[in-house]
């Protein structure tokens, strides 16, 4: 081997290691850049009699590419995700249906929730002038500013809290000592010009929104999000056809059914049977990955009978107590071939809920900012709740957060 080729050789790998550490380089400038600050994820309660404030409960929040309990996470002297005009988008199905913006939080038996102003998606705010208050920090703090943006088509009118060009609620700055407390807040959405409906649509980006959703109805629990500028809502929602549906529902039932019946006989403490009807059944569709493989969720309750055996063998046999249900939760995906697969499924029953808690779906919400819908579970523990979040895998549901911990 000559001298010069020994050289080449030895150029030629320090120039790709060179590569390398550019692309590298470019790759974690790239990814910093795309940094968009916290991402908080909330449930907002309508009140069911109208006379009520709507409530808002935090959930969890995403900083880093991590999750956080949203009700402890820089609580000083409130939780981040609850201080004053805080501007949350309330969603269904990832369709926008509304903005609430924080007025005060309160603490009440160790659980955080906030009331505040609700505005419907479809109702316009008040064209007035509103006085800008600035943050006590110093102007260079290079604090994120969290927000929501209103629709693709309002992107122009997004803005962040203390931008002396866009007016802001006059709210009350977060007080807190530390220099480095983010803020997630925004001016409430600016009131829009008139447009015909078609005009909103060629000019909104895909996938296409309706101009205004279906207005939220009196006690509905619906998911909201507020970021510094993550993806435009995108709608979850799985549209089939009358006997997509029945074909689908059946399939996910028979699959419930089994599960309660394998519980039952693998608990003997248990004396009692499952009735063969369901009640209080909800199911519902996403296409969460825009894949057109709806992802089904079927929630029931129930009804503890006695065993038919039981009843044979004895014309006394003991009844269970009249509050003694099963619950069941079964999340499912077609295949190729539109064939059920079970992904998740959840049982218990009303006696052992301190151990497996009861799950009811709340809605699908991108709560990971990356478009794609993950799905938001209410845990009930008898009479105490949590919140549980799932990404749906192509094969099982991952869980990305549990307000009761680990």
């Amino acid at each position: 081997m000559s001298i010069s080729h020994h050289f080449y050789r030895k150029w030629r790998r320090c120039a790709i290691l060179a590569l390398a550490v550019l692309a590298a380089a470019a790759a974690l400038a790239q990814s910093r850049k795309q940094e968009k600050g916290p991402r908080a994820l909330a449930v907002v309660e309508l009140p069911a009699n109208g006379k009520a404030k709507p409530r808002l409960t935090p959930v969890a929040i995403l900083v880093d590419g991590r999750f956080w309990d949203a009700s402890i996470y820089l609580a000083d002297p409130r939780p981040l995700a609850l201080d004053p005009g805080n501007v949350y988008q309330v969603e269904r199905s990832g369709k926008p249906v509304g903005f609430f913006t924080i007025s005060e939080a309160l603490q009440a038996h160790d659980r955080w929730s906030a009331f505040g102003e609700w505005q419907p998606e479809s109702e316009k705010p008040p064209a007035k002038s509103v006085k800008v208050v600035e943050p006590s920090e110093p102007a260079d703090d290079n604090r994120p500013v969290l927000h929501r943006r209103q629709s693709s088509t309002g992107d122009q009118e997004t803005h962040s809290a203390g931008a002396t060009s866009t007016p802001a609620p006059a709210v009350e700055p977060p007080i807190s000592d530390d220099p480095n407390r983010p803020v997630l807040r925004r001016g409430k959405p600016k009131p829009q010009a008139e447009e015909p409906p078609e005009q909103t649509l060629e000019t909104s980006s895909s996938p296409k929104i309706a101009p205004h959703a279906a207005p939220a109805k009196p006690g509905e629990v619906l998911a909201a999000i507020s970021d510094a500028g993550g993806p435009d809502p995108r709608p979850y929602a799985y549209a089939w056809a009358p006997d997509e549906q029945q074909k689908l529902t059946k399939a996910i039932s028979e699959i419930a059914g089994a599960d309660v019946a394998n519980y039952t006989k693998n608990t003997p403490a248990l004396r009692f049977a499952p009735a063969a009807a369901f009640d209080q059944v909800a199911v519902r569709a996403f296409d969460l990955d825009y894949s057109n493989n709806p992802v089904v969720v079927v929630s029931a309750r129930v009804p503890a009978v006695v065993p038919a055996a039981t009843r044979t063998r004895s014309a006394k046999a003991p009844q269970p107590a009249s509050d003694l249900f099963f619950y069941v939760t079964v999340v499912g995906q077609t295949d190729l071939y539109g064939q059920m697969r079970k992904l998740f499924s959840s049982v218990t029953d009303s006696g052992h809920l301190d151990v497996f808690p009861r799950l009811d779906l709340i809605d699908a919400v991108d709560a990971e900012g990356t478009g794609r819908g993950d799905l938001l579970f209410r845990a009930w523990s008898g009479s105490t709740f949590a919140y549980q979040l799932y990404h749906v895998g192509p094969d099982s549901l991952r869980k990305l957060f549990d307000s009761a911990g680990e």
